[in-house]
C-alpha cells in the first residue's frame, strides 16, 4: 500500500481501497531491450516505472526517457488507449501494471 500511495493518482485513494488494490497487484520485472507495450496496442493496463529506465518512442523517434524513482515516474506511463507510443526497457526495470478497470 505504501508504494501505491506514492503514485499518481493513487495517492488520493482511501486507505481501505489501497489495501484491497495492493492485494491484486505485484511488482514485475522486465529484461533490458524488452517491450513493455507497443504503440497502437489496447491492453487496458495502467503502468508505472518503479526502478530502471524506460525509453518511450513514437514511431522511430524517442520522445522520453523515464527513470523509476523520479517525479515523472509517479505518473502512469503513456496511459492513453490505444497506446500512442511504445515503451522499451533500457536496463532491467521493475514496474507495476494494474488493470485499468480496477482503478475506475
Amino acid at each position: 500500500p505504501e508504494l501505491l500511495k506514492s503514485l499518481s493518482p493513487l495517492e488520493g485513494m482511501k486507505k481501505d481501497n489501497l489495501s484491497a488494490l495492493a492485494k491484486k497487484v505485484a511488482l514485475r520485472t522486465l529484461s533490458p531491450g524488452r517491450l513493455l507495450f507497443k504503440e497502437g496496442e489496447r491492453d487496458k493496463r495502467t503502468v508505472w516505472v518503479i526502478s530502471g529506465t524506460v525509453e518511450v518512442s513514437e514511431g522511430e523517434k524517442v520522445v522520453a526517457m523515464i527513470r523509476g524513482g523520479t517525479a515523472e515516474a509517479r505518473n502512469p506511463l503513456c496511459h492513453h488507449q490505444p497506446r500512442r507510443a511504445s515503451a522499451r526497457a533500457l536496463d532491467e526495470i521493475e514496474y507495476l501494471s494494474i488493470d485499468s478497470e480496477l482503478l475506475d
